[in-house]
């Protein structure tokens, strides 16, 4: 045995365990790798050693939110009051922009009627749900320049005239009211009539033009006008369109359903015209 320990076979196996260790020692400080027992633990560990961190992370988090509980809400509260700001600022833009593109057309008019002094621009602030009519009450009044009966317009055209008013409001009674009666004629063929509703055709959200002879020359399709023979509307205010025409049960005269050209219903913002050449003449009806 002795020999063996002094033979060059035990020299070069020890010099071969050297290499072998130097090896591994390098390859353990420059890759990171693990020893054989240290895997084996590893392996063993690793289900405790995840569950650990994961309660542990839960913990974390559980102890920061009610730690940090007072500052998350003042950041959500200042989220939420920006967001409302956000969405306020984008409801005043497109207002905005509704008005100005009603001016623009609003001011159109005055060009082709500089006799119409008009209001500032009015929005609707209440509305009556059972009114079949679409009534409304809109922000402006007397402070404004407003008087009883002054016609309410959009960029579109006659929406109804103002039948009750305070300093800084007024009631508007539309143009599918019966209340509303206002002298019309075709613009194709000069035919005139009066707008004279009744309930059966509010309640088709339509204006029904009566008083129009048998023989007149009226067709669907025809775009009616006011006349300005009341003297509470002025000349050439857009009514609508003719969709029906149909005889009247006495035989001597017909009707038209025409389609207004202002949706009563939907509007949000409109004009009053306060002043225009010849108004407060007595209504009258050419028979």
């Amino acid at each position: 045995m002795k020999e063996f320990f002094h033979s060059v076979k035990f020299k070069v196996l020890i010099c071969l365990a050297a290499l072998l260790l130097g090896l591994m020692a390098y390859a353990a400080v420059t890759l990171g790798t693990e020893t054989p027992p240290e895997q084996i633990v590893g392996t063993l560990l690793y289900p405790f050693t995840t569950a650990a961190n994961a309660v542990s992370d839960g913990v974390s988090g559980f102890i920061d939110k009610l730690v940090n509980a007072d500052v998350y809400k003042a950041e959500n509260e200042s989220l939420k009051s920006q967001l409302t700001e956000l969405y306020k600022k984008t409801k005043d833009y497109n207002t905005l922009e509704e008005e100005n593109a009603q001016l623009r057309e609003i001011l159109g008019l005055k060009e082709k009627n500089p006799d119409f002094i008009f209001s500032e621009s009015c929005s609707i602030i209440a509305r009556n749900a059972n009114d079949i009519y679409g009534g409304f009450t809109i922000d402006c009044g007397k402070t404004s320049g407003i008087s009883l009966n002054d016609p309410v317009v959009t960029s579109a055209g006659l929406a109804g005239r103002v039948t009750s008013i305070a300093d800084n409001y007024a009631k508007v009674t539309t143009i599918i009211s019966p209340e509303v009666n206002v002298g019309v004629y075709s613009a194709r063929s000069k035919v005139t009539g009066v707008i004279e509703n009744t309930v059966e055709s509010a309640q088709d959200r339509m204006c029904l033009m009566s008083g129009i002879l048998k023989d007149a020359d009226i067709a669907v399709g025809d775009v009616i006008f006011t006349s300005g023979k009341s003297g509470l509307f002025p000349d050439d205010l857009l009514v609508g369109t003719v969709v029906e025409i149909y005889d009247d049960p006495n035989g001597l005269s017909k009707h038209a359903l025409v389609e207004p050209a202002v949706d009563v219903f939907n509007m949000t913002t409109m004009f009053v015209i306060t002043d225009f050449d010849g108004k407060g003449v007595p209504f009258e009806i050419e028979e």
